[in-house]
């Protein structure tokens, strides 16, 4: 691990992650200075998008499985925390990685029945797959049924045990650590024998096989990983907002269709692209949904139509994404020296 950070952090690359690590670290301090819960909130989301869809595009952008059921497992962790530090005081700091790893158990299971479709089937599959749990959750009375859970307040004393705090700004630190962790886990992985497997896969499952790669191993391993820090990122939902119900942890629009939206916008052939997807994306749609929706009453749901305007303008003009885009005109260099794993 040690050997990939130092290639990975050497050279520019080295100057732009310092560079890009004071910003995060200080941007909070300004935000909280300054009294911009927007800009922090906004922040926290674009935090909170960049675990989600750098996990999606383990099981995409590397696999070749095209998922728009992570939902579930932003679902699940999401409940799991909230259930863990409501029902039994347990706190989110261990909570959390529980979620993530309940998560990770359920898209084992599901990866089962699920990759014995390919293609489209297995898309399809994904999002009915969504709205089961969706339904499940509502119907559940041990959950919440369809009002969902709320977390108490807490004395002073008991803040820091169960991670409530004011506004954005301390969870800021908390998503930051948490993709820290992430990168630490991914970029290894991505770039060993297994990561080239995952790749052979998503070139030629056949061919894949032919040379004694298997498949529906592998796959699972990507469904592991990719449910397992999708379900953090529920855990840091529950954190943040203090509340779930199935409509808003378990729906398809802002949760699965975002987080592909954030990894093809920023380019699934590129191991930061969704961090830089979910930058960019993830402002316009809170800015569009705080700022213009609500002058505009009477079109509700106008977030969503950006949303659309988005992918178009995204297949038109960029369908390689913004990482590949840039690559293209020469702003970046190909290959694993920028930390990009291409597609061969």
């Amino acid at each position: 691990m040690l050997q990939f950070m130092k290639e990975g952090l050497s050279g520019r690359n080295g100057q732009y992650f310092a560079v890009v690590a004071a910003v995060m670290l200080v941007a909070p301090l300004i935000f909280w200075k300054l009294d911009l819960p927007f800009a922090a909130n906004a922040m926290l989301l674009c935090l909170m998008f960049s675990i989600m869809a750098m996990a999606w595009n383990l099981l995409e952008g590397y696999t070749g499985q095209l998922s728009f059921g992570h939902a579930v497992f932003f679902g699940v962790g999401a409940y799991t925390t909230m259930i863990l530090m409501l029902y039994y005081g347990v706190t989110p700091w261990v909570g959390i990685f529980v979620g993530g790893l309940v998560a990770a158990l359920v898209g084992l299971a599901l990866g089962v029945p699920l990759f014995r479709l390919r293609s489209h089937w297995f898309a399809l599959a994904t999002i009915a797959v969504g709205e089961i749990f969706k339904l499940i959750f509502i119907s559940w009375d041990y959950v919440g049924g369809s009002a969902g859970l709320q977390s108490p307040i807490v004395p002073e004393e008991q803040k820091l045990y169960y991670l409530q705090y004011a506004g954005s700004y301390v969870y800021i630190y908390l998503a930051l650590g948490l993709l820290g962790l992430e990168l630490l886990v991914l970029y290894p992985l991505v770039n060993s024998r297994i990561g080239y497997y995952l790749q052979a896969i998503r070139e030629d499952e056949d061919a894949a096989m032919s040379l004694g790669i298997n498949p529906f191993k592998y796959k699972m391993v990507a469904m592991f990983f990719s449910a397992l820090f999708t379900g953090i990122g529920g855990g840091i939902y529950t954190v943040r907002f203090r509340f779930v119900d199935p409509f808003a942890v378990f729906d398809l629009i802002s949760v699965s269709v975002y987080i592909t939206i954030a990894g093809i916008l920023g380019g699934i052939y590129s191991f930061i692209g969704p961090i830089v997807g979910s930058f960019v994306f993830v402002p316009i749609s809170e800015y569009v949904r705080v700022y213009i929706v609500s002058r505009f009453p009477r079109f509700y749901g106008l977030h969503v139509f950006v949303l659309g305007v988005i992918l178009l303008a995204i297949s038109l003009l960029a369908p390689e994404g913004i990482m590949g885009w840039l690559e293209k005109r020469g702003y970046l260099r190909k290959g694993r020296e920028t930390g990009e794993v291409r597609k061969e």
